[in-house]
């Protein structure tokens, strides 16, 4: 029990030192610029010494504080010992008033590159689930909390998903901590109780807020769209709805959930549970992975469109019950090769009311869920 708590309690003993200013194209060949943004860039390249390939990452001195910047790199090197944590190395130095340390490469981006309308088939969403949730695990174990997980901060090293990493380590803190809203966090991912938060207002970070996005982040991998713009009752229709059914305050399920079996359906209820003290851990995920996630009707096949992005909430959820609607017609008068020289009106009609009395069937035998 010492030995643990000693780990613990190096994990957070975050120091600061003075860096040695280092003139990076003596030591590196820079192979390319890998992103770059207000806060930071990120650089491939090689060492010159020991021809090894490895990524820069350089934070202005001016847009950050050397309390944050040594938090970050100190939680990612000392968490990068897990096989889906990605690997931090012992490089750090200053270069151009920037704060700079190495990363490891991940030869095939981030793992929004890959996720297109329709979502990933349901073999990779598991495996990204599996890795994500161990990587969480272990972080909790170490009494931190991630607060930034989204499709940009996992990172690919396998095409077929059977290596992904976690990455980003910026808004990491120490569980029980009171900070602030994430900066650049994306307010699709967060939870209810972190989208109440007024701006510079504090609130205490707990582990059920990885919870919360890691279903966020399987909600989008396997449908290509995010569940909503933002959970909040009064502002998103789309959260409503879904709302209103977890809680058991109506029977029939929003739209955008119902390609799902009920073992996923069940598991989203746990994940996007509104209170964070009934959140289950991360873990709960581990319980699903042998069940189906998706069923295969043909309302719900894989090249459904992606729910519209971008627009006001109201309109979102306007243009994707009608544009869903249209689908499902088109898809069924395609698939049952109906002529069409017929009366298309008449078979339209027949169609919405096979569609009305599927979808009136399908919500009753959800309500046990």
């Amino acid at each position: 029990m010492k030995s643990r708590e000693k780990r613990d309690s190096t994990i957070h003993g975050i120091i600061e030192v003075e860096l040695e200013e280092i003139n990076l194209e003596d030591e590196y060949d820079v192979v390319k610029t890998l992103g770059e943004g207000y806060f930071a860039k990120v650089s491939l390249v090689t060492h010159k010494k020991s021809d090894t390939t490895v990524v820069l990452k350089q934070i202005h001195k001016e847009l950050t504080s050397s309390k944050d910047f040594f938090r970050e790199y100190h939680y990612n090197y000392h968490l990068s010992p897990h096989p889906n944590i990605l690997s931090s190395y012992s490089v750090c130095f200053l270069h151009n008033n920037c704060y700079t340390y190495a990363l490891e490469f991940a030869p095939y981006g981030d793992l929004a590159g890959f996720v297109k309308a329709g979502g990933l088939p349901e073999n990779d969403c598991k495996k990204i689930t599996r890795q994500i949730t161990s990587a969480l695990e272990f972080l909790h174990s170490k009494k931190l909390v991630h607060r930034d997980i989204k499709l940009e901060n996992i990172l690919v090293f396998d095409q077929n998903m059977e290596k992904v990493k976690l990455s980003d380590f910026g808004s990491t803190r120490r569980e029980g901590s009171l900070v602030s809203k994430a900066k650049c966090s994306w307010t699709s991912f967060q939870p209810p109780e972190v989208c109440e938060i007024v701006k510079n207002e504090k609130y205490y970070c707990q582990s059920a807020n990885d919870t919360w996005q890691l279903g966020v982040v399987i909600f989008v991998c396997l449908t290509g769209c995010s569940p909503w713009e933002k959970a909040d009752e009064i502002l998103d229709a789309q959260y409503k709805a879904f709302s209103k059914w977890q809680q058991r305050r109506v029977i029939k399920m929003p739209a955008n959930f119902r390609k799902f079996s009920v073992r996923l359906l069940r598991l989203f209820r746990r994940l996007f549970e509104n209170k964070p003290e009934k959140r289950p851990p991360v873990t709960e995920t581990l319980k699903y992975l042998k069940d189906n996630w998706v069923t295969s009707k043909l309302s719900n096949s894989a090249s459904s469109p992606a729910i519209p992005t971008g627009k006001s909430h109201q309109q979102k959820d306007v243009e994707n019950n009608s544009s869903e609607n249209r689908g499902k017609s088109k898809r069924l008068v395609s698939t049952y090769s109906l002529e069409t020289k017929v009366d298309q009106n008449l078979i339209t009609k027949r169609i919405w009311e096979w569609i009305s009395n599927c979808e009136s069937y399908q919500d009753n035998s959800y309500e046990g869920i």
